[in-house]
């Protein structure tokens, strides 16, 4: 049964895949825009996962996104004084994406009051994802921060058992290395605050 946010989701997919003209498809590892490329369009992912991801100059990668099926990306770009990429937009596996250039879309916005208050709804909802991600990263020490983030999937997801793809991708998200969260999650489990396998991480019952 669709929760009211899917509901939601669901209407704007239907508007969006109505009005993006241009799918590109895109195999696993390559990218669908480089960091500081003009963004002058929206894309809306049909099907598939991508990261936005930047290097610093010591070569180290940082995920600043991950973007996954039904997800919007360029929007928060498109109409800044900047609208540059900040990192580039790499496929996690095999990847189709529509996109809606920039003219089309603020012609939209004022002609279709359907596709203007969803479309401002998830901008609305993507923020507030941001806002939830620099809270996690300003928490003092990364026992913190882990089961913050753990708690906000729990909301999120509507599942005590929050799946990770690996724990690079969620050492990157928390900005700590790998090695530092694997020794903090061994610690947290002795503790008997959470528990974890290769695809899973949740909280011990007594944390709930």
């Amino acid at each position: 049964m669709l929760q009211i946010g899917d509901f939601m989701i669901e209407r704007l997919k239907t508007e969006i895949l109505k009005e993006f003209s241009l799918k590109c498809c895109y195999p696993k590892n390559s990218f669908v825009f480089y960091e500081n490329d003009l963004c002058d369009k929206i894309g809306y992912i049909v099907e598939g996962r991508l990261h936005l991801v930047h290097f610093t100059t010591s070569g180290e990668e940082k995920i600043l996104a991950e973007l996954n099926t039904g997800d919007i990306f360029g929007d928060f770009l498109i109409n800044s004084e900047y609208p540059y990429f900040p990192g580039n937009l790499v496929c996690l596996e095999e990847t189709s994406v529509c996109f809606l250039k920039k003219d089309k879309l603020n012609k939209l916005l004022v002609s279709n009051d359907s596709f203007r208050d969803l479309y401002l709804k998830q901008l609305s909802d993507k923020a507030l994802k941001l806002n939830q991600h620099n809270k996690i990263l300003l928490q003092k020490s990364l026992k913190d921060k882990i089961l913050l983030y753990i708690n906000n999937r729990i909301t999120s997801d509507k599942s005590f058992i929050i799946k990770i793809d690996n724990k690079q991708t969620l050492a990157n998200y928390l900005n700590v290395t790998r090695q530092s969260l694997s020794r903090e999650m061994k610690l947290m489990k002795k503790d008997n605050l959470i528990d974890f396998n290769k695809k899973y991480i949740w909280l011990k019952e007594d944390n709930l």
